[in-house]
């Protein structure tokens, strides 16, 4: 249970990795040519391109770790400051339309950018949340685990004093429900199937 757990955490985080280093390709294209384009446009020298285009994805980076310290992430367009609901008039629904042909690519643009950042803090949550292989510890998940599923209800993790880091970790390979709804964790083994 452990070993597949694990296993999962470090796929997830490769991916994510993976991904994170499109993103901040897509974004060093963009900042890199978008920027030649207009120092060329205003026939300026373009030996500072590189230097500005690497401060654009340092100013990313520290949006994009400055959201997550704030417990955000990615965001919907509706959710985003681009997004402008002007009313159900036909003007405004025209203007909207012309809107929105502007703001979508922007927001687009947006989220793959923050996306360089945002996918490596989550590459190394999972990193991090791997679980220790520690003598015993497999044999008392599978207990605990069954000693929940016999019990088969609500119950409080105060219940079980003696096992509360094993439904912890049960909980975070998501092998049980947990509920802090009334101010007290209460837990639920999921079927048996989940195993």
């Amino acid at each position: 249970m452990i070993d597949t757990y694990n296993r999962l955490q470090i796929l997830k985080g490769v991916l994510l990795l993976a991904a994170s280093i499109v993103c901040y390709a897509v974004a060093w294209m963009f900042f890199r040519y978008g920027l030649a384009f207009v120092f060329h446009s205003f026939r300026l020298p373009a030996t500072l391109v590189p230097w500005l285009s690497l401060a654009a994805l340092a100013a990313v980076t520290y949006g994009g770790w400055r959201q997550w310290q704030r417990g955000d992430g990615f965001n919907s367009y509706i959710e985003s400051s681009l997004f402008h609901d002007l009313g159900d008039s036909g003007g405004a629904f025209m203007v909207e339309q012309q809107t929105h042909r502007i703001t979508g690519p922007a927001y687009l643009l947006s989220q793959i950018f923050l996306g360089g950042p945002l996918l490596i803090l989550r590459a190394l949550k999972h990193l991090c949340q791997r679980l220790p292989t520690a003598n015993g510890l497999e044999t008392r998940l599978h207990e605990t685990l069954g000693i929940l599923r016999a019990a088969n209800k609500w119950q409080s993790i105060e219940d079980h004093p003696e096992r509360r880091l094993e439904i912890l970790m049960l909980a975070q390979m998501r092998k049980i429900d947990f509920s802090t709804h009334t101010g007290i964790m209460r837990i639920k083994a999921l079927p048996a199937h989940g195993v």
